[in-house]
């Protein structure tokens, strides 16, 4: 991406001013093919608000999976004192370092309801390696200024100086753990439930459905409402990251967070692995890392047990979002999109102000965007039912000559105004994204709603012009009536200028809402043809045509369509109205003649169309 000085939002400081940090090494690895059925080993992972690493036990059961197309996974039981504690493997224990004699094998993974709580399976550690060679196309090619208050703390202080790695100082698997295990097909590359949920902290009922709704298709799979973290979110410059410490990987941070946590796989110097499974499957990504705050264990049915984390400051990114695991690199930090949401609300006489930062990730960003402004709407609204909702936004982006894609909306809905006041945001943003020629930069994303516990609706009655004749180029003063929703009849004058092209005769005009299509001018039903023009001009009339679009509380004059000639004498007709009208716009010398579609601003959102007529005589 381009203009990175204007889209990045966490930075890191320049090259001169190097922080020291302290440097970790990775650990020894054991082969896949030396791990065997009945090795017994050990786990290590955060499990309450204390930030110690524990150990827990662990038998290896044996090897499954790796049919054609498949990833071989170990197969484990846990036991011990934590186990004891837990009741067994909890989700957000994901990433869980396990060692054999005191060689790293492995990451916890993934487990089966159906099984024992107690069994698990493990991602191989030499798969999860991989991860680290993969090309990083979105990594950042130079520092530029900090623009997020850096914390007083820098330095994250590790949760153990040192992780045991010897499985001689755990203790035995427990025998009554040992239940007979199911049968596993060989073939099957799904080897499990994976152990991680994703977690939202800052969205209400209603922006969690949203997010739900939107999020479900992209691979986020479980969802938890976490308390509101605030916007307090700092960056450290210097952190550390161990083994089997607690880690977050978000896609939102500020004054709403979305994010999972788990656990610390490997690290080496600042490169760091993790989780043992995908966060969404998003390849090559742009996510935070942060540090994460465990606060405890909450047991469940059938392995469904929780660790309760929050994502916490920011100290890396995430760059591999795979099937083996998720990779980052600390001190190295991602492009990101600040949106700031202020709302306000005329019944009840108040507002708020919300600020987040965004992971710029072109599928996330439209769905992220458009769930904050919602979430941030309902918020606000006490109730969005049978309300009104004025909209303003603007997106400061590359994709527009002057850098800035705005519009202005008034929306009403009878039982969720939030649904639809956020659908032109969330057309503008996707926009943005589909960008066909280059990836589209980003940099900032502002949103103003007002909303009023009221529907202020109006229709069209009538529209009477001042005289009966006129000619092209003369101003039509239109008196226009108006019948608001449930309120007395109100009186418009506009001022319409008939366009230098107006043809002779009765001319009927549609006065109609912004937002509506006359059935007159409504296209023609059919193929649609591919179009011919290059992709970027293609793209530059998307962008017109959408800030172009009418607005719901417009009240629009334009000439209603005329039918196509029938026969030659209506062809001939109209031939010599073309040419008179060349020969009077020659005559006027003007350069421009007034648009045929005049736009008026109003107070209320128009619901339909009514029809005028007036002579023109030339």
């Amino acid at each position: 991406m381009r203009s990175l000085f204007q889209k990045l939002f966490l930075l890191i400081f320049p090259l001169l001013f190097i922080l020291s940090q302290s440097v970790s090494a990775m650990s020894e690895i054991m082969p896949l093919n030396q791990v065997k059925g009945g090795m017994n080993g050990v786990g290590y992972t955060v499990i309450d608000s204390s930030g110690q690493i524990k150990p827990f036990n662990v038998e290896i059961v044996g090897l499954v999976g790796g049919g054609k197309g498949g990833s071989t996974m170990i197969m484990a039981r846990a036991s011990g004192e934590m186990m004891n504690l837990t009741g067994g493997v909890l989700q957000g224990m994901s990433g869980s370092p396990v060692y054999v004699d005191g060689k790293l094998i492995g990451a916890l993974s993934a487990s089966y309801k159906e099984m024992s709580p107690y069994t698990f399976f493990i991602k191989p550690i030499e798969e999860m390696l991989l991860l680290w060679n993969l090309p990083d196309k979105r990594a950042l090619d130079k520092p530029a200024i900090l623009q997020i208050k850096k914390s007083d703390d820098d330095e994250i202080k590790p949760d153990s100086e040192e992780i045991k790695t010897n499985s001689e100082d755990a203790a035995k698997s427990d025998e009554e753990n040992k239940s007979d295990t199911e049968e596993i097909k060989s073939d099957d590359e799904n080897l499990g439930e994976e152990k991680t949920v994703i977690f939202f902290s800052g969205f209400d009922t209603n922006g969690l459905n949203f997010l739900r709704n939107e999020l479900s298709p992209l691979g986020f799979k479980e969802f938890y409402a976490a308390p509101a973290a605030g916007s307090r979110t700092l960056i450290k410059h210097n952190a550390t990251l161990t083994s089997g410490a607690a880690m977050g990987v978000a896609v939102v941070c500020g004054d709403f967070t979305v994010g999972a946590t788990g656990t610390v796989t490997a690290v080496d110097d600042k490169k760091i692995l993790g989780f043992g499974h995908p966060f969404a499957h998003g390849g090559n990504v742009n996510y935070f890392l942060t540090e994460a705050s465990v606060l405890g264990p909450i047991s469940g049915m059938n392995g469904s047990g929780m660790k309760i984390a929050n994502v916490g400051d920011i100290i890396g990114r995430i760059n591999q979002d795979r099937s083996a695991g998720v990779a980052g690199i600390i001190g190295n930090f991602p492009n990101v999109v600040p949106i700031t949401v202020h709302v306000k609300n005329n019944s009840l006489d108040t507002d708020e102000t919300f600020h987040a930062s965004i992971a710029y990730n072109e599928n996330l960003l439209p769905k992220l965007g458009t769930a904050i402004a919602y979430t941030a709407l309902s918020k606000v609204a006490d109730s969005l039912a049978e309300s009104t909702v004025a909209v303003d936004f603007n997106i400061k982006t590359n994709i527009t000559e002057d850098g800035n894609l705005a519009r202005k909306n008034m929306f009403y809905n009878d039982s969720d105004v939030g649904q639809v006041a956020v659908v032109e945001l969330l057309q503008a943003l996707n926009l943005v994204c589909a960008n066909v020629t280059a990836e589209s930069d980003v940099f900032d994303i502002e949103v103003n709603m007002v909303i009023d516990n009221e529907r202020k609706t109006a229709s069209l009655i009538s529209a009477k012009p001042d005289k009966e004749k006129y000619k092209a180029g003369e101003k039509v003063k239109f008196e226009i009536k108006i019948q608001p929703y449930r309120k007395p009849v109100e009186t418009l004058e506009l001022t319409y200028t008939l366009p230098l092209i107006t043809r002779d005769g009765k001319v009927t005009f549609d006065v109609h809402g912004g937002a509506l299509v006359p059935a007159t001018q409504a296209p023609p039903q059919g193929v649609v043809l591919p179009s011919t023009e290059p992709p970027e001009k293609e793209y530059e009339k998307k962008i017109r045509s959408f800030v172009n679009l009418g607005r719901n509380n417009q009240i629009v004059i334009e000439p209603a369509a005329t039918p196509a000639p029938k026969n030659d004498k209506e062809r001939k007709a109209a031939l010599e109205q073309a040419k008179k009208i060349q020969e009077r716009v020659l005559k006027s010398g003007k350069k421009k003649s007034a648009p045929q579609s005049q736009r008026f601003d109003s107070d209320y959102i128009i619901d339909n169309v009514i029809q005028v007529s007036v002579n023109v005589e030339n």
